[in-house]
């Protein structure tokens, strides 16, 4: 086969991959066959006989196919600044090193069949490392293909995303196996199957049912592991049950600020009167929540001082004649003690040895709150290089290349631990997720364990303009609610705002670029998933042997070539 054949079956992969994800996750189901186009490329190099090709082959021609999947559901990054395109090429890069990974590994063991588990284990501890390492980008994790049909993803709620991965790579390797057994396209795969199958069907001579068996076996395989999950799906899908015996009731002011031209460069007052005069019509005594997007509040505010922010003050007057609690965003300096300097942290101007950290907030208070009242937390799962800089602890070089949105730019300071606000008056608990946090399914769950009644998603998307980067990121969200069985509801600075179900339904979703208010009754659910208590559980065993299977590569491969030396 020529080379440039094995580039055109890189670029068909890469195709059906952007055509699973166009728009939002249109064509998901396509992942479940994108893979093997991939699998006989690196089939074909692992098995030819001749030298032409070199060593890093596999990562060569499996690079077009992910680079075209990440530059179609990444593009939009660089609409906030050209480094933007670095997002694709960098995310193509270490799926193909997965591949390359998978085919050393194979090549060391000299398997064959089971090399296909090494694949598996390499590709679910690369998507484990997406959410652990600097540049955490998990947003082209396999399983978020199914993000528009949550009725086939049910069983999130016990295995996760992940388990969404698992589905998609286990299909394509057995369907791949099957189209090869099919065509025969290499001399070396029909040798090796017609030996398997002279072994096999002279060990059951006599016997019709396992001569069934042995011959459609990948056809058997291939059904079951798709229509299974399917199955579970949908017995979870029409058994669930909310259980709720309680809602509360959430006004959202979608304001829909340009973060290029109004957001950072109106004052904030303006801001603010914006806010409430589209939630003034709405906002009654039976209102619970009034919450407003991400950095809607835009004081740069030290911590110790909140009570005394205009802005603050006015939302205070304007829910001053309810008993309703303000939800909103805000960018926050946080004092450290005196002389502790974090990796954060940057120096209090004319105060010595006192440091502070610049962070990305969620805030929660009422009419009668008091300085120690106000509710905060910060955001922890961070954007690379808008609000964490890479490697900056080995590369200091590296912060001064951070994009400025408008807002604070730099690492900025993250919580310890996860925290919920707490309403005193209706004894609730919220889970408030801040933007990319949401994007974190292992990260968002300890909000429910923590006992989040719901979760209320604060996000300004509007940077990324009018492309599916919005839209999928509400998509996405639907798998929160799923993994969860929480009411997810989303405040976006400007589209999509809206509220999804326990069950991953959107229930409304508000228009892009409007002004616009939702109000919600969002019931109160208590009982947690197997997802929410243990997290992500696939991943870290696959992590572990991942590890193991490289050492033992790398070990292996160094003892050959010593004997081939001796």
């Amino acid at each position: 086969m020529k080379k440039r054949n094995l580039i055109i079956l890189s670029v068909i992969t890469g195709l059906f991959m952007a055509v699973a994800w166009a728009g939002v996750m249109s064509l998901g189901f396509l992942m479940l066959v994108a893979f093997v186009p991939l699998l006989f490329i690196e089939d074909y190099i692992a098995n030819s006989k001749d030298k032409k090709f070199h060593s890093t082959a596999t990562f060569c021609y499996t690079y077009p196919a992910f680079l075209i999947f990440a530059f179609a559901n990444t593009y939009w990054i660089s609409n906030a600044s050209p480094i933007g395109y670095v997002v694709p090429i960098a995310e193509a890069a270490f799926m193909s090193i997965v591949f390359q990974l998978y085919s050393f590994s194979k090549k060391v063991a000299r398997q064959k069949q089971g090399a296909y588990f090494f694949f598996i284990i390499y590709w679910i501890a690369f998507e484990h490392i997406q959410f652990l390492w600097d540049i955490n980008f998990p947003w082209l994790n396999l399983g978020n293909s199914f993000a528009s049909y949550p009725i086939l993803v049910q069983w999130y709620s016990v295995l996760g995303m992940e388990g969404g991965t698992l589905w998609i790579l286990i299909t394509n390797i057995l369907i791949y196996l099957f189209v090869k057994r099919i065509f025969n396209t290499n001399i070396y795969f029909r040798d090796i199957i017609k030996k398997n199958e002279i072994k096999a069907e002279n060990d059951i001579s006599g016997n019709a049912v396992k001569r069934v068996v042995l011959k459609y076996k990948y056809q058997i395989l291939v059904v079951l592991v798709v229509v299974a999950p399917i199955v579970w799906s949908l017995v979870l899908y029409y058994t669930y049950e909310d259980e709720s015996k309680q809602s509360a009731k959430v006004l959202i002011v979608q304001p829909n600020l340009d973060p290029y031209n109004e957001q950072y460069k109106l004052e904030p007052s303006e801001i603010i009167q914006r806010v409430k005069d589209i939630a003034q019509p709405h906002l009654t005594d039976k209102i619970d929540f009034l919450v407003l997007p991400e950095s809607c509040i835009q004081e740069y505010a030290r911590e110790d001082l909140l009570d005394g922010v205009p802005s603050v003050l006015d939302l205070k007057n304007f829910v001053g004649n309810t008993n309703c609690e303000v939800i909103a965003g805000i960018s926050t300096r946080k004092l450290l003690p005196e002389g502790v300097k974090t990796a954060a942290a940057r120096e209090l101007r004319g105060v010595n040895n006192q440091y502070y950290e610049s962070c990305n907030t969620g805030i929660m208070f009422n009419k009668n709150s008091s300085q120690n009242e106000i509710q905060l937390r910060h955001k922890s799962v961070l954007v690379v290089g808008v609000e964490k800089l890479p490697f900056t602890k080995y590369l200091p070089f590296i912060e001064k290349l951070a994009l400025d949105m408008g807002g604070t730019i730099g690492t900025l300071g993250v919580d310890e631990k996860v925290n919920n606000f707490y309403s005193q008056n209706r004894q609730i608990s919220i889970g408030v997720p801040i933007c990319w946090e949401s994007v974190d399914g292992n990260y968002t769950r300890k909000f429910v364990k923590n006992g989040a009644n719901f979760l209320q998603i604060i996000t300004n998307v509007g940077w990324w303009g009018d492309t599916p980067g919005y839209k999928q990121y509400f998509a996405i969200s639907s798998l929160r609610a799923i993994e969860n069985r929480r009411y997810v509801s989303v405040c976006a600075n400007t589209g999509y705002s809206g509220l999804i179900n326990a069950k991953g339904q959107t229930v409304d979703k508000g228009p892009y670029w409007e002004q616009k208010a939702f109000v919600y009754d969002v019931p109160l659910l208590d009982k947690q998933t197997f997802f929410s208590l243990n997290g992500d559980m696939l991943m870290r065993p696959f992590t572990f042997f991942a590890v193991l299977l490289l050492l033992y590569s790398v070990v292996r491969n160094k003892t050959k070539v010593k004997e081939k030396v001796k």
